[in-house]
């Protein structure tokens, strides 16, 4: 399902974008099974573990923008891995926008991500 969503950055910016919305409650995550070539997509991880791993191989190349419960931006991640190798990270976030690399704004300008519907 795709929703609307806007990034707010710092200078009150707005960032208009179509993300397709997944919920899981895996701890293990293959995210191309999830994509949509390269629309960005917007991870709802609902399971209680503190941490998730994110299987990255076949996801090139992104940017993976973490938000905390409230949608506040608290950092970011690359997936520019080239080669056909297994490449993957850990996360403690549990809201996750994936956007196709690369991107019309600075990660370090990002403030929040509001869903619009």
């Amino acid at each position: 399902m795709k929703n609307s969503m806007q990034i707010t950055l710092k200078n009150q910016v707005l960032i208009k974008i179509e993300a397709t919305v997944k919920k899981t409650n895996d701890t293990f995550i293959k995210v191309h099974e999830l994509q949509d070539g390269t629309s960005p997509l917007f991870l709802e991880i609902e399971h209680q573990q503190i941490n998730t791993v994110l299987e990255l191989s076949k996801v090139t190349p992104f940017v993976l923008l973490y938000f905390d419960e409230e949608l506040q931006f608290t950092g970011a991640a690359y997936s520019l891995n080239g080669s056909d190798s297994s490449f993957g990270v850990g996360t403690l976030f549990k809201k996750i926008l994936l956007l196709h690399y690369p991107i019309e704004f600075k990660l370090e300008e990002v403030a929040c991500l509001t869903l619009i519907s």
